[in-house]
């Protein structure tokens, strides 16, 4: 373990943090009876990063940390919320529609809705629809965004700003394919891309997949996207979702929608 020092009142007390492979062994039992406070590493990469460390992960921790079921309040809570919010989307979607057919006019033909499968829970397979804001409407791509010469529109730009090309996703919250907060979803040929190439990816669809979650109001992306754009980014994200897994809760919820929003309007007035 690496010790961690701190003052606490007029005494030093020594904080040891502890790896899953030092635990129970006679080193840590010396600490112990030396009286020194043990801290599990897991906690306290939890406690700075509020992302869980995916060296730690196992079938062990899913099983001690990720509940199969939410409770009965908390999932009546959440979906009815959802059905709330997703009213609220299908009025936005209707009323914007007609603007938007208009400003992709100026830049080309294309159509306004595209249809994307994408993985629900559990792995299924689900039809999602959004305001179109590339070019081309590759819906089992395997490519990043800076892949090939798919482009982002000038008006797919702004709906992806305000997360207004998210709105049509509404009928997939009413049917309960989709939450409003929750891991995000990825597209059929990306999602496969990524599950071959990390462990335990997949595991992260085990809950309803939202349209926001924790990784996007935590994680910084590069300059210009509101979505990883490689293993490395993706690993992070991971990271944050399965904190969210272990984690998830009405109050966790409220704090995720309270900071969705606030991110919007910084990204609007920035």
């Amino acid at each position: 373990g690496v010790e961690f020092s701190r003052e606490v009142t007029d005494a030093r007390a020594t904080i040891v943090v502890v790896d899953a492979a030092s635990r129970g062994t006679a080193p840590i039992h010396r600490l112990v009876n030396e009286g020194k406070q043990l801290v599990a590493f897991e906690d306290m990469y939890e406690e700075v990063f509020d992302r869980v460390p995916l060296s730690e992960l196992g079938r062990a921790w899913f099983r001690e940390n990720v509940a199969e079921e939410d409770s009965l309040g908390y999932a009546f809570v959440k979906r009815f919320i959802d059905i709330s919010g997703g009213l609220v989307m299908g009025f936005v979607t209707l009323a914007i529609a007609p603007c938007i057919y208009i400003a992709n006019l100026f830049e080309g033909s294309g159509p306004l809705f595209i249809e994307q499968e994408r993985f629900g829970r559990h792995g299924s397979r689900i039809i999602v629809y959004k305001f179109r804001s590339m070019q081309k409407n590759l819906s089992a791509s395997g490519e990043w965004t800076h892949e090939g010469e798919n482009r982002v529109t000038r008006v797919g730009a702004f709906l992806r700003l305000t997360s207004l090309d998210e709105f049509p996703q509404f009928w997939n919250v009413i049917r309960g394919e989709i939450s409003l907060i929750g891991p995000r979803n990825d597209i059929l040929g990306l999602g496969e891309r990524l599950a071959e190439a990390l462990p335990y990816y997949v595991s992260r669809y085990s809950v309803v997949p939202g349209i926001t979650g924790w990784a996007q109001i935590n994680q910084q992306y590069e300059p210009g996207n509101v979505s990883p754009q490689s293993i490395v980014e993706t690993k992070v994200r991971l990271a944050y979702d399965f904190y969210y897994l272990k984690h998830r809760s009405l109050g966790l919820d409220i704090i995720i929608a309270l900071k969705t929003i606030k991110r919007m309007f910084f990204r609007l007035s920035s």
